[in-house]
């Protein structure tokens, strides 16, 4: 069997309708790519193609709402797809467990990915069933970011490498490969280090969250900072990644921080939930005068 290519015309799957799944399948049908979000939940694929609409307007909208397929039946929204790509939470028993499942539903030719963020490709390849068809990527926010760095496991077919660029540039990305696997890819490792220093200052009562992120907004010119930037990840996945290093490193002190946790006990989970270090839909960075203090 010939290996694919990625077509913009033939169906995606999306798995798991969170914050990033919805984000990454915004991105496909705004771009004219037919595409199933499911998730094991039912509804919840109807309400985040609800939140995806009101990110678009215009013919965009209306391209994104002809493309958009929530599903609540996982063979359905399998079905004529090119691509199953995951989204589930950063937790490897589940993600194998998704991906084993899946695999076995999957079209025998098509190929599948994992969106995630600190995770290893290579057990993720083999819970698939299909590793030479497998990569894993991992995105900034479509909505305002363009980088998605690409992992391929060992016992990858390089040719996975490039459907994933195909798909990324299809979308309005910028791939970048990951010449060997490491936990966190590249730029995520780096991410990692800031966002461990800004939750330990927090923590120990050394800066506030809204000072750190006027410090770095001040000093890079970016839009938001550090913990607006969590926000809109999610607290919840922060931490999940987070508890990934520890699991790695066997470290206690690489887990997020009591603060965080209490946080999302109290459902202060983030852009999605209203309310994270920030109030939303309106966060305090985004208003006049607040980066110089005055709000």
């Amino acid at each position: 069997m010939d290996y694919p290519r990625f077509d913009p015309a033939r169906r995606i799957a999306i798995l798991g309708a969170g914050v990033m799944g919805t984000k990454v399948a915004w991105a496909c049908a705004r771009a004219g790519i037919p595409t199933a979000l499911y998730d094991s939940e039912a509804g919840k694929p109807a309400v985040s193609r609800d939140l995806a609409l009101t990110w678009s307007q215009g013919a965009e909208r209306e391209r994104l709402a002809a493309n958009l397929l929530p599903c609540d039946d996982l063979d359905a929204a399998l079905a004529g797809a090119q691509l199953a790509f995951e989204n589930v939470p950063e937790d490897l028993a589940l993600k194998q467990a998704v991906l084993a499942e899946v695999g076995r539903r999957l079209a025998p030719g098509a190929m599948m990915g994992s969106n995630a963020s600190s995770l290893t490709c290579s057990p993720l390849a083999a819970a698939s069933g299909r590793a030479a068809r497998f990569f894993n990527m991992n995105f900034s926010d479509p909505r305002d970011g363009r980088l998605v760095e690409i992992m391929l496991a060992p016992q990858s077919d390089s040719r996975a490498a490039d459907f994933a660029r195909a798909w990324a540039k299809a979308i309005a990305m910028v791939p970048l490969l990951c010449r060997k696997e490491q936990m966190g890819y590249s730029f995520n490792r780096l991410w990692r280090a800031i966002k461990k220093e800004v939750l330990r200052q927090i923590e120990e009562g050394y800066a506030t969250a809204e000072d750190i992120d006027r410090a770095w907004m001040l000093i890079f010119g970016t839009p938001v900072g550090p913990c607006g930037i969590m926000d809109q990840i999610s607290l919840p996945s922060v931490a999940k990644v987070e508890h990934q290093y520890a699991l790695a490193s066997g470290d206690p002190a690489d887990e997020a921080p009591a603060f965080l946790q209490r946080m999302i006990a109290a459902g202060l989970h983030g852009e999605r939930t209203g309310r994270g270090f920030y109030r939303y839909p309106d966060p305090a960075w985004r208003r006049p005068g607040w980066l110089e203090g005055e709000d």
